[in-house]
């Protein structure tokens, strides 16, 4: 039996877990809505019920003891799931459709997912289905935390983390193209030769997708040049679009591409697989399970 001596009170374990997120216990009062001294009475509640301190205090506010980092490690799982279960038991008892949270990399958004849930609709008419964009990194810990039902991801730098109780499904290898401007001079090609860019300029976003870039282009014997760095796909084709660089761009994104881009398939193009993955006690049954059915379809559809 576990050693402590009265239940935890969900009020508390949720000031906690503001507590470490928020680094001080007085920004977490004023994002709940609670005054300092309550916080702080609901967190001596919690230390009392699991007999010993959770919070180191400092001077510059508080940090979790091994035994706040212990349960720190659950709290998010723990409230989502309270959450998702008041959601569950309102909507069994008012006849609301069952809801089904799914995440994914913004380039899955424009082709793979609606196509997936066209076939999903068809089968669980009566599901609701809401959508959220993300990168990987950020999209995994809110599935393990029960945020998010189910997640599209890929293995772009850093590549896919092994998460524990996360069960992960293989949809397809997407093939990186080429966006040019319109009126470049390779843009009338078949196919592209990475070595016949190497005094090109370069628009790029993020670290991971310029590691690609960086390797790509290292074999065929180039440092790339970048020229202009922007965050989102819009901003990177507006810029091709104009003529100040040209960018890789996954297979996925290319029926959504501009129509002011030209696309091109590369010689030796890099590749990243994408993934469904969804928490492995969800993976025989239910909406997210049926739901990764369908993504297995339509990938195979896009492929």
């Amino acid at each position: 039996m576990a050693d402590y001596a009265a239940p935890m009170d969900l009020t508390a374990l949720r000031s906690f877990h503001e507590v470490c997120q928020q680094g001080s216990i007085s920004a977490a009062a004023t994002a709940l809505g609670y005054t300092q001294s309550a916080v702080s009475r609901q967190l001596a509640t919690l230390e009392a019920a699991l007999r010993g301190p959770l919070l180191h205090r400092h001077a510059r506010g508080v940090r979790p003891t091994p035994a706040g980092e212990a349960l720190l490690a659950h709290t998010a799982a723990i409230l989502a799931r309270v959450e998702r279960a008041a959601e569950e038991v309102a909507a069994a008892r008012t006849r609301q459709p069952a809801r089904l949270r799914v995440g994914a990399v913004p380039t899955a958004v424009g082709h793979l997912l609606p196509r997936a849930l066209i076939r999903f609709a068809a089968d669980e008419p009566g599901v609701r289905v809401s959508f959220a964009e993300g990168v990987t990194p950020r999209l995994l810990p809110r599935l393990r935390d029960g945020k998010l039902d189910l997640v599209v991801v890929t293995d772009y730098p850093p590549g896919l983390p092994v998460l524990d109780g996360v069960r992960v499904v293989h949809l397809l290898d997407d093939p990186l193209l080429l966006a040019l401007p319109r009126g470049h001079r390779l843009a009338a090609a078949e196919r592209v030769d990475l070595a016949d860019l190497a005094e090109e300029a370069w628009v790029e976003d993020y670290a991971g997708a310029a590691a690609v870039l960086t390797s790509a282009c290292g074999r065929a014997g180039f440092t790339p040049r970048v020229e202009i760095e922007t965050g989102g796909w819009m901003g990177k084709l507006a810029f091709v679009a104009a003529g100040f660089g040209v960018c890789l761009v996954p297979g996925l994104l290319a029926p959504a591409v501009r129509a002011d881009v030209a696309i091109r398939e590369l010689s030796d193009p890099p590749r990243r697989a994408v993934y469904a993955a969804l928490r492995t006690r969800d993976a025989r049954t239910g909406p997210a399970a049926r739901f990764a059915d369908a993504l297995v379809e339509a990938a195979a559809g896009a492929a």
